[in-house]
């Protein structure tokens, strides 16, 4: 074994590089070379304790000379210099607690700050506008009937914003705005049009509205060509943004292509008033074309908009309201309810309210068709989890630098007898935590683009990561600062309070004794952390597979949804697909039996008493029910017709009018748009939305609105299923040559429903396995240090007959004790944790106590399988070797 080289050391660290050779030559010229090496190699503490009341008073003296000339502090920028070069050298000489550290603060950091630019972007929403803290959308509570529960709107009756306009005295600025759909037709000359697809539902954001002249007054755009302030006044009005304007006409001068014509819904032909830039920054206003609302009353729009609608609302129709100065919202209250009170006297009411433009980006009670819900208690999660994986790593360094301090414990002795402060002590030891840190910084701001890449699907779209913005390196800065002082302030009051004539000795120097509870306590909390995690990591993924098991009541596999859309021609392409071979079975439909979209609508039984009731429709032919293969509980399925004649009801529906077996049900009248219709059969439930609702009333009948295709292929393999679509596309070019075939798996579809959970539970897997792997590290490393500091005892264990596998589990009961205790702390937040995220299913699985034994036991593995490697490698060390040294 090498001896130690105790007088450099001594020298190089405790003493100005100036004075070295005068010191180290004056110790020799006193005690001759040859005897100060074989004092130092062979660790003799009476000559090292006369070494240093020797170097003591004389580095004193010589220091004193050297400040009467520099004066430096120990916040000198030299000194500073010095900290943290002895930093470096401190952190290489322990490179393996070193790079724990720096792997765990590099992962804390670098989840802080991908969290931190998720939570920022979807936080900074609409907070560009001017004047935002006045802008409401104009919302409402709906109740159809007086036995229906009432519901909040985010969208209102197409005639109210007008009225509200005109009857509400100092209400400010009122826009209304309806979102449409279409393709887009730019006339070309004496050649065909050019035609620009409308856009996928699921991925691009809402582009084309109708809207009032107001608008811009609300939402400040920069105006490139055009009026603003008759840009949108008159009918056949249309403005662009300039990204728009160059996809449909190219790069003309913005100032010709005013007058340029567009073609909505194939025949509303609108010319261009007016050209906008498009804002740059994070908006659920994603809108680029801009018709006119005269438009509607002067072409075929009025069959789909009716501007004078009181008794009906559709998500379409949007309202916004810029107040007063000084305004309040609640000043309103009053008029709003007078003006229910005048416009809502049926059984259908609407009472008015407003909604602050900062809550339009999350909150899911106000549905509408342009804006992407992000969820606050997702977003706050994600806080509390970056804020925990960084305690984890910090807690890590604190564990490991406390773990240390035996070792430096005659650095922190020799440094006090040659005259540093408490202060100066506490500024080296925070200067190591800060260069770890820094390091930590870079590594992430390395690894942060890659991690947003590879995690795209979980991230909102338009997510950038700016180094140079200043809002990123103040936070950077703010993180830095935070956890090193949060990691190293503990580790560096512990280490500088060590007593210098203890700890020369080799005795126990830290004031007040050490029993290592902090350090305990701090393992607890790791494990407690990483135990809620792995708990809800099991939950969630139990709730999404009862999801993905349950019985939906239908059958999903291989069926397609195709949307035609032109009435007239769903028929035409029904029959050509229906003689394709692959195709099982073909039925016209409004939608699938579950999806996002679905139509509420009242009907009336005069059964015992008469009854109104808030139902579900689903629009199909006869095909329908076959092609889904919903089960009939009773009665038959309903015949082919041109029209709506005959009722199939389900479950839900028969036990709510009343009967006791579906079979009761059959043959009953209901009462739907003042005619009545016979019920001939009653279906078995199956779920219409997510599990998010429950099963409500529902019928399918088959009425002239059901335009779209359900098509069931019988293709198994994956060349089959192709083969089939192709031939689907070929049929459809013959029927719509001009349109573009679109299609949906129906299974996808549904998926699609439970977007959120699917990324709630790649989250939570994450934070878990990160959590996981920053505990361990730290456990991997107290481990080391633990086996080290009882190499004697183990080696005379070992002498006195003990087995490995004794010293094994003496090495590790400890920690799995620290596991047991965190579980139990664990249990009851994760429980109530999951209780409340289950709260949001109607239908859901049962938190059951397995669940936490599972969590247990898993800890309690991946504490062995840390633990294990030095535990093992201690119990078989020779015991010769570490009892010699002794």
């Amino acid at each position: 074994m090498t001896p130690p080289r105790w007088a450099d050391w001594l020298l190089e660290a405790f003493c100005a590089p100036h004075l070295l050779e005068e010191i180290q030559g004056d110790l020799y010229e006193r005690y001759g070379r040859d005897v100060v090496r074989v004092g130092v190699a062979g660790a003799n503490r009476r000559f090292m304790a006369n070494v240093l009341k020797f170097i003591r008073p004389f580095a004193l003296k010589r220091r004193h000379r050297a400040d009467a000339h520099s004066s430096p502090s120990f916040l000198h920028p030299v000194m500073i210099r010095n900290y943290f070069k002895t930093a470096l050298r401190n952190l290489i000489r322990h490179k393996v607690s070193a790079l724990i550290n720096l792997l765990g603060l590099s992962l804390g950091v670098t989840a802080c700050l991908v969290i931190y630019l998720i939570t920022n972007f979807e936080l900074s929403y609409d907070t560009f506008h001017p004047d935002r803290e006045r802008i409401y959308r104009l919302v409402g509570t709906e109740k159809f009937n007086p036995r229906a529960d009432a519901r909040p709107a985010g969208f209102v009756p197409n005639a109210v914003p007008a009225a509200i306009r005109r009857e509400v005295a100092g209400l400010g600025t009122v826009a209304a705005f309806h979102n449409i759909e279409s393709e887009v037709l730019i006339p070309n000359g004496s050649e065909k049009p050019k035609r620009f697809e409308h856009r996928n539902h699921s991925v691009d954001p809402a582009e084309i509205i109708i809207t009032d002249p107001q608008y811009f007054d609300l939402f400040k755009y920069q105006w490139l060509a055009g009026d603003p302030n008759t840009a949108l006044r008159e009918p056949f009005q249309l403005v662009l943004s300039e990204q728009k304007a160059r996809k449909y006409f190219g790069n003309l001068p913005l100032e010709q292509l005013l007058g340029k014509q567009v073609i909505y819904w194939d025949s509303v032909r609108v010319n261009v008033a007016g050209i906008v830039k498009e804002w740059d920054k994070p908006t659920d206003f994603t809108f680029t074309d801009f018709i006119s609302m005269a438009t509607v009353r002067t072409s075929l729009l009025k069959k789909s908009i009716d501007l004078d609608q009181w008794e009906d609302i559709w998500s379409s129709s949007q309202a916004f309201v810029k107040l007063p100065e000084g305004a309040k919202p609640e000043q309103f209250n009053g008029a709003f309810r007078q003006f229910s009170r005048k416009h809502f006297q049926g059984e259908f009411k609407f009472w008015p309210g407003l909604q602050p433009l900062s809550d339009l980006h999350f909150n899911a009670d106000y549905v509408d068709n342009y804006s992407r819900k992000a969820h606050l208690p997702t977003l706050y999660g994600m806080m509390g989890v970056a804020v925990f994986i960084l305690l984890i790593a910090a807690i890590n360094f604190i564990n490991l630098s406390t773990a240390q301090s035996v070792q430096r414990a005659k650095e922190v002795g020799v440094r006090k007898v040659l005259g540093s402060s408490r202060k100066s002590l506490i500024f080296q030891f925070l200067s190591e935590t800060a260069l770890l840190t820094l390091v930590a910084v870079g590594i992430a701001m390395v690894l942060v683009d890659p991690i947003l890449s590879v995690f795209q699907s979980l991230t909102p779209n338009g997510l950038t990561f700016d180094l140079f913005s200043l809002p990123t390196l103040l936070f950077l800065g703010l993180v830095a600062v935070m956890t090193a002082l949060l990691a190293g302030f503990y580790p560096s009051l512990v280490l500088s309070s060590y007593r210098p004539a203890l700890t020369l000795k080799g005795q126990s120097a830290l004031v007040g004794g050490q029993r290592g509870y902090l350090r305990k306590g701090l393992i607890i909390f790791q494990f407690t952390v990483s135990l809620v995690f792995i708990i809800g990591t099991l939950m969630v993924e139990r709730q999404l597979g009862y999801i993905r098991n349950k019985d939906l009541g239908f059958s999903t596999a291989a069926i397609i949804e195709v949307k035609s859309g032109r009435a007239g021609k769903t028929e035409v392409l029904a029959e050509k697909i229906k003689t394709l071979s692959g195709v099982e079975r073909v039925a016209k439909q409004w939608f699938p039996p579950m999806g996002m979209s679905y139509m509420l609508t009242k009907m009336t039984y005069y059964g015992k008493k008469e009854m109104e009731l808030d139902v579900s429709a689903k629009v199909g032919d006869e095909n329908f029910i076959p092609l889904y293969g919903i089960r009939l509980l009773a009665g038959r399925n309903f015949q082919q017709s041109d029209s709506l004649r005959e009722l199939v009801i389900n479950a839900t529906f028969a036990k709510r009018l009343g009967f006791q077996k579906p079979a009761e049900a059959l043959n009953q009248f209901l009462d739907f748009n003042g005619k009545k219709y016979p019920i001939v059969g009653v279906v078995d439930d199956f779920h219409e939305q997510s599990f998010h609702s429950k099963i409500d009333p529902t019928f399918i009948g088959n009425m002239p609105q059901a335009r779209n295709l359900g098509v069931k292929l019988s293709g198994q393999s994956v060349d089959e299923v192709k083969t089939t679509l192709a031939r689907i596309e070929e049929q459809w070019k013959a029927v719509h040559p001009d349109k573009k075939f679109e299609y949906d798996f129906l299974d996808e579809r549904i998926a699609s429903l439970y977007e959120k959970e699917q990324k709630t539970s790649r989250l939570v897997k994450i934070a878990t396995a990160v959590a996981i792997l920053v505990s361990c590290m730290g456990l991997f490393g107290l481990a080391t240090f633990t086996a080290e500091q009882r190499t004697k005892e183990i080696s005379i264990r070992k002498v006195l007959g003990a087995s490995v596998a004794g010293i094994v589990a003496l090495l590790s009961k400890d920690f799995l004790k620290l596991v047991f205790v965190a579980l139990l702390l664990a249990a009851p937040i994760a429980w109530w944790a999951m209780t409340e995220w289950l709260k949001d299913f109607a239908y859901k699985v049962a938190i059951e106590w397995w669940v936490f034994a599972l969590a247990g036991g898993l800890a309690v593995l991946i504490a062995l399988l840390t633990i294990s490697f030095q535990s093992i490698r201690a119990a078989l060390a020779n015991p010769v070797k570490s009892l010699r040294m002794e």
